[in-house]
């Protein structure tokens, strides 16, 4: 295993040449893309969610995608279109976002569906930072219509309000909040984790506010899911008093030391290793 991840890492190789990209229509406007990989008949299926604004080619969804297809699961990462058609690029914090929490867990919603029929198996959701986040919410939205995932691999979750290192402020969210109290629609600047000028309208802003702390806490607790959960010690997008709290509420948690949000660099390997161990488990 280790072997393979690392010398593609060093001459660049990527699994991901045996996938296909596959295409879905969100609206009459809005086609998404993804890549699949058809895997061994006998093992799950995984889908792989990306983090705020990025895409399936993101290095840590890469590398995570490399490992799975070389273990010949049945691979799924989808990039999020954001409402941009056949979206292949990051977005930019200053491009005019209108998506939102809703409209991102409408298009995971219809990824699923179109994975679980085209595979007929049990699926296995992996997220990474708002990815992870937004995996959550999609299983808060339909809990009790749905199947549940066979196993839920949230890596640097995120919250969005109160987050350390962050330009989301008091002040850009009483903002859009006025607005929206004054029926306010139109497109503003707002701070918004790393963005420091975020331009979107006030209720797509709030819809991932609202993810807090608090709350992302409290759905983990709620929802009738088997999370496991993935920080790394130097992960200065969240509050590191926070991982080791939620292990005390009895979740399933595993801090790596020096670690950071990413997993860059050797930490890749633990990344790796994380996530085998979570499949092999019964």
């Amino acid at each position: 295993m280790f072997n393979f991840i690392f010398y593609a890492l060093i001459l660049g190789v990527s699994v991901n040449a045996y996938a296909a990209e596959v295409s879905i229509k969100i609206n009459e406007d809005i086609n998404a893309l993804a890549d699949y990989h058809k895997g061994d008949e006998d093992k799950p299926a995984v889908l792989i969610l990306h983090g705020i604004l990025q895409t399936k080619n993101f290095s840590t969804i890469k590398l995570i995608s490399n490992y799975l297809v070389e273990e010949d699961y049945t691979v799924l990462a989808p990039t999020l279109s954001l409402g941009i058609d056949s979206r292949v690029e990051s977005l930019s914090c200053e491009a005019i976002h209108t998506h939102s929490m809703q409209s991102d867990i409408a298009e995971i919603s219809t990824w699923i569906q179109w994975l679980k029929k085209k595979t007929n198996k049990s699926i296995i959701l992996i997220g990474h930072s708002a990815g992870a986040t937004q995996l959550m919410a999609y299983l808060d939205q339909y809990k009790g219509e749905i199947e549940q995932p066979e196993k839920v691999i949230l890596i640097s979750l995120a919250y969005f309000a109160n987050q350390p290192n962050s330009y989301t402020s008091s002040e850009s969210i009483n903002k859009a909040r006025k607005s929206l109290s004054n029926n306010v629609i139109k497109p503003d600047k707002y701070g918004f984790t790393y963005c420091k000028e975020y331009i979107s309208t006030p209720d797509a802003y709030l819809s991932y506010i609202e993810w807090s702390r608090d709350k992302v806490t409290e759905k983990l607790l709620e929802l009738d899911s088997s999370f496991s959960l993935l920080f790394g010690s130097a992960d200065k997008r969240v509050d590191q008093s926070w991982p080791p709290a939620l292990k005390e509420k009895g979740l399933d948690v595993t801090i790596v030391k020096d670690a950071n949000h990413f997993f860059h660099a050797f930490h890749e390997f633990d990344l790796i290793d994380y996530i085998a161990g979570v499949l092999e488990k019964d």
